[in-house]
């Protein structure tokens, strides 16, 4: 234990140098710094609340707007067409440049588990699966989080392939206003590459009967009417034996593990496409926003994959437990480990270090607390701890601003507690917040005893008060932190809650993972899942062509190369049903002929 707290302190003092050293690149989100929590809280209200936020100027002209399926063709010389699938991407620098410099890539070596090396081939597609900017959308963003680290690397690589993308809850904030401005302009186009998408989900015609279709649920809501029309429409064009690939904002089959009685994250929408508009089995699901790589098969050969790692924060991979899904799904590669998960879940114990800017926020709720009790007591009220307690707890009773600011204060935490619990909402909130009003006691009560006795301060004074708010304000911003960052480590440690408040917090850049997809001569799909354990924090930039344009490199010996996690090709059986081989995780070669499914 002593160890790993240690470990987690030497992390937090390196956040903590990277926090305060001036950066011309973006920076990991502080999802916990005032400014990032006030607007995202406003936004998600406005989204969730008013409408979804939905302009139904801007989704009825993108939905107008003519769009059949997108066609491609397979390497005339070997029969193969490779693309890259990265999702989760732009929430700092460093993590999104070196996925998007080893996406750029015409060939990358993989060194395999077991040692074995493998060589794939840079696509001539790139598809984006959604939450193509952190933390909110806006053209700003976009260009300085997403297109620039992008448009560095393929011009680095001086290798442009068709981008296409589908949008995810962070893009659908402002409405898909700066969404489709970024990606449903062809005549604009991505960071030097060509788009043509129109719309916000798209259909596209692979070689050897491979079909790509891109969904957008906007914000976990049922598929509009247009967009019903417009996959009715390709599916018309489809034979019976096309093999499909989805593509979907959200993993809803994880979802409703964690959360079964929210109907939110029910899968009902990818149920009733796959059986009422798409009318056959579909292959593979992709997914992102988890910030992992999860892969579920069934017996079949079908398969549901989780690819968020392009660039966000790391998401836990221990919690919830998803070794089994409905439907027979059974867990089959996990990235990373569940080990390293509950490892890095100690980093939370150093809160303050990695979110110094959440300080203001504990400090200021703390300050207040402390004014409101303090102005029920007298002078002899403070001679021990136990008689300010009391006398603090009969102000609360007795005065009634004192009593609503203690009620809202454990309101606020009980909402900001795991929201689709209801038992842990209640029981932990409170637990919380009690944690919480019990350190701003303890930390008033020593700032008046500290004014009092130990500085000579009367009691009441102006100085005494000013003094003991600053003492407050600055014991209240450092306990605070420290009782949250507890209660995220025992909720996520313990309980498995709080997995993206938790996480977030952290803001690891490390782990960063995506996929790469070749569909071969003879039709077959092999899925190469691609991760870099430590990104680089330095990077050299050598001088400008006469074009501008620079190859930026690594430069750090702490980074590691691009590895492969695991491979798997599918190979139809035919009836929806596929063979699957591969190199699993530990570098182990198998073959697993298709089963019928579980009706579990």
């Amino acid at each position: 234990m002593a160890g790993k707290a240690a470990m987690a302190g030497l992390h937090a003092g390196r956040k903590l140098v990277e926090n305060l050293l001036p950066s011309r690149r973006a920076r990991m989100v502080g999802w916990y710094d005032p400014k990032v929590l006030t607007q995202s809280a406003w936004l998600m209200t406005l989204a969730n609340i008013f409408g979804r936020h939905s302009d139904s100027r801007l989704i009825e002209a993108l939905a107008s707007q003519p769009q059949h399926e997108f066609e491609f063709a397979a390497d005339p010389q070997t029969g193969e067409f490779w693309f890259d699938y990265v999702c989760d991407v732009a929430d700092g620098w460093n993590p999104t440049f070196a996925v998007a410099s080893a996406v750029a890539e015409s060939r990358l070596e993989l060194a395999t588990p077991g040692g074995e090396s493998v060589t794939t081939h840079g696509g001539q597609l790139l598809v984006f699966g959604g939450d193509e900017v952190y933390p909110y959308p806006s053209r700003e963003a976009y260009a300085m989080r997403t297109e620039a680290p992008y448009r560095a690397a393929f011009e680095g690589a001086g290798r442009w392939p068709q981008v296409f993308a589908v949008p995810g809850n962070h893009d659908w904030y402002d409405s898909l206003v700066a969404f489709s401005r970024t990606f449903c302009r062809p005549e604009r186009g991505f960071a030097g590459c060509a788009t043509q998408q129109t719309r916000s989900y798209f259909g596209l015609k692979l070689p050897q009967n491979w079909w790509l279709l891109a969904i957008d649920l906007q914000l976990g809501a049922d598929l509009d009417e247009p967009q019903v029309r417009y996959f009715r429409d390709v599916v018309s064009r489809m034979p019976d034996d096309a093999r499909v690939i989805l593509c979907v904002p959200d993993p809803q089959w994880a979802y409703e593990v964690e959360y079964p009685d929210h109907a939110s994250y029910s899968d009902h929408a990818l149920r009733f496409f796959e059986r009422r508009i798409l009318r056959r089995k579909v292959a593979v699901f992709l997914t992102g926003d988890l910030h992992f790589y999860k892969r579920h098969e069934r017996a079949d050969g079908v398969q549901k994959i989780i690819s968020g790692g392009g660039g966000a924060f790391l998401h836990p991979t221990h919690a919830p437990p998803t070794a089994q899904l409905r439907g027979g799904f059974v867990e089959r590669a996990c990235y990373p480990s569940v080990q390293t998960s509950r490892r890095l879940t100690w980093w939370n114990l150093a809160f303050p270090f990695l979110n110094p800017k959440a300080l203001v926020i504990p400090a200021v709720l703390y300050m207040l607390s402390a004014w409101f009790a303090s102005a029920t007591l007298s002078a002899g009220d403070i001679g021990s701890l136990r008689d300010a307690f009391h006398a603090a707890l009969a102000g609360a009773i007795r005065d009634p601003i004192n009593g609503l600011w203690l009620m809202l204060f454990v309101s606020a935490v009980v909402f900001f507690t795991d929201t689709h619990v209801r038992w842990y909402r209640v029981l932990g909130g409170i637990a919380h917040a009690v944690a919480h009003l019990g350190a701003a006691f303890a930390v008033g009560w020593l700032a008046l005893i500290v004014t009092t006795r130990w500085f000579g301060l009367p009691f009441g004074d102006i100085a005494q008060m000013l003094v003991s708010a600053v003492i407050t304000f600055v014991g209240g911003g450092i306990a605070g932190s420290l009782v949250l960052g507890l209660y995220l480590f025992v909720s996520l440690r313990i309980f498995g809650r709080h997995s993206n408040e938790a996480f977030s917090s952290l803001k690891i850049q490390d782990f960063k993972q995506w996929l790469r997809l070749r569909i071969d001569a003879a039709g077959d799909l092999t899925i190469f899942s691609i991760g870099i354990d430590r990104v680089p924090r330095y990077w050299s930039e050598p001088p400008r062509d006469e074009h501008g344009r620079g190859r930026i490199q690594a430069d750090d010996r702490t980074a590691t190369l691009p590895r492969l996690i695991e491979m798997l090709t599918l190979r139809w059986r035919g009836e929806g049903r596929y063979a699957v081989d591969g190199i699993d995780e530990c570098g182990r070669r198998y073959a697993r002929e298709p089963q019928a499914p579980s009706d579990a």
